[in-house]
């Protein structure tokens, strides 16, 4: 069956199309009135936020815009103006060097050294404790080598070398040495700063033809623990056990040879049982030229 499309309608009621003049969907017929619905009611603010879902869509909405407007200002927002430190007060830069504490006075021009005072070799020490300036470090010990301590009284035994020189037979001479330095391992070393530190003496030992016998060197003590240590110390260096020879021209007199060279020969002998003597002698002097001079110094020790 052919409809025509002439007879088509819409019903004005629910917009559905009829062929009558009368709605099979909503029953109205096309000639009755049309009613216009009823408006919406309008929501409030308050009802709309009233549902769950629209709380939180709100609530996360408000933490991004407020996320990035944060990040947008710390990105774009201006370097504050450097703003320096204040200096302290200014202060006064002079220094007052303390005056030293040592005893001593300061040394003049023309003043030799002189032994340090309280400074023990190997002690353990502050840094900024050491010497004054004017201050000598301690003399060498000649016989034990190192440092000599300072802690040691050889006041008695330089004494007792004072009075061997004194004794020294008058036929021969004993003249000081120029210059008046001794020659060691560790360099040159001032006489009279050893001879007036330990009980030692050097002078250069003169024939009574006036021939030049060589370098007799005197150690002595007096008896202190001091000056017998030291003389112990220098019979241990130099040991008459381990002489090459010795030469012996009569009882209680004798020479012990225990080195030599190409030019020097190493005597040794006693002045008397606290003294003993250190001879560095040329090859050609024979060993009984010594003992001419050692004889009559025994006696008058």
């Amino acid at each position: 069956m052919v409809v025509s499309s002439a007879a088509l309608q819409i019903c004005p009621h629910c917009r559905a199309i009829v062929q009558t003049s009368v709605c099979s969907i909503c029953g109205k017929s096309t000639f009755d009135a049309v009613i216009a619905p009823p408006p919406a009611p309008k929501r409030s603010r308050a009802e709309f936020f009233a549902h769950e879902e629209v709380r939180q869509v709100a609530v996360g909405a408000v933490v991004i815009l407020a996320l990035v407007a944060a990040i947008g200002f710390a990105l774009n927002r201006s370097d504050p103006a450097p703003h320096a430190n204040p200096l302290p007060p200014p202060a006064s830069t002079t220094t007052v060097a303390p005056r030293p504490t040592t005893s001593e006075p300061a040394p003049s021009v023309a003043g030799g050294a002189r032994p340090a005072s309280g400074f023990v070799p190997g002690a353990p020490r502050e840094v900024g404790q050491g010497l004054s300036p004017w201050e000598s470090p301690p003399p060498l010990d000649l016989v034990g080598g190192g440092l000599l301590d300072p802690s040691l009284d050889f006041t008695t035994d330089i004494g007792r070398v004072d009075e061997l020189l004194t004794a020294f037979p008058g036929q021969f001479t004993l003249a000081s040495l120029d210059p008046p330095q001794l020659a060691t391992f560790g360099g040159a070393v001032d006489i009279e700063l050893i001879e007036t530190t330990q009980p030692f003496a050097v002078r250069t030992l003169i024939l009574a033809d006036g021939t030049a016998a060589g370098e007799l060197w005197l150690i002595a003590s007096s008896g202190s623990p001091a000056g017998d240590d030291y003389l112990a110390a220098a019979r241990a260096r130099w040991d008459t056990g381990t002489a090459l020879s010795q030469y012996a021209p009569d009882v209680g007199l004798r020479l012990w040879l225990l080195a030599t060279d190409d030019t020097t020969n190493l005597w040794v002998g006693d002045v008397d049982t606290r003294a003993m003597i250190v001879v560095r002698a040329p090859l050609d002097l024979t060993p009984s030229a010594l003992t001419e001079v050692l004889a009559p110094w025994q006696r008058a020790a």
